[in-house]
């Protein structure tokens, strides 16, 4: 795996040899239902060269997460942008598309992104949507935790089944 950064350095051949040593094309988001504010809580888990390579893709942008290189305004901007695309939830039907970009952190080779969706109503179920890196690697998986109430559900989203309900 390249640090933050390095993989926008290299001419495309590399590129295309670095992706094959990239075996593991997965995220995982995590959401949770924080009862005493009544906010879902929100976090992706994103390779951060994948998502620098989908952003430079789709808007031509290089970002350098993690590196001196990076402007970290333009970089939450861009991260947002994509999430609010490739990202959504609906409770009991209705989207939850009033969500905030908390922000970033790096991990490792990978980038943690927030989330929240404040005041949430009661609810029986909950779809998720993740087409994250779905639009990059045509194996990609989007594993997503959901716990609300003591309750933990899981959905594993590809390419060809990008939403699924779960039910509390």
């Amino acid at each position: 795996m390249l640090p933050c950064g390095l993989y926008s350095e290299v001419s495309p051949v590399q590129t295309q040899i670095v992706s094959a040593l990239h075996p593991i094309h997965a995220s995982v988001t995590t959401v949770d239902l924080n009862p005493k504010t009544r906010s879902l809580e929100v976090a992706c888990k994103i390779f951060a060269d994948d998502l620098e390579e989908v952003i430079r893709i789709t808007t031509g942008v290089q970002l350098y997460i993690g590196s001196q290189k990076e402007n970290p305004a333009q970089t939450t901007a861009k991260i947002e942008e994509y999430l609010r695309k490739h990202f959504r939830a609906e409770a009991d039907g209705k989207p939850l598309s009033r969500w905030s970009f908390i922000g970033k952190e790096i991990e490792g080779d990978a980038v943690w992104c927030y989330l929240e969706v404040p005041n949430i109503s009661k609810f029986k179920a909950l779809t998720v949507s993740n087409t994250v890196l779905t639009d990059l690697h045509d194996d990609q998986t989007n594993l997503v935790n959901v716990n609300i109430n003591g309750q933990r559900k899981s959905a594993v989203l590809r390419k060809n089944k990008t939403s699924e309900t779960l039910d509390f």
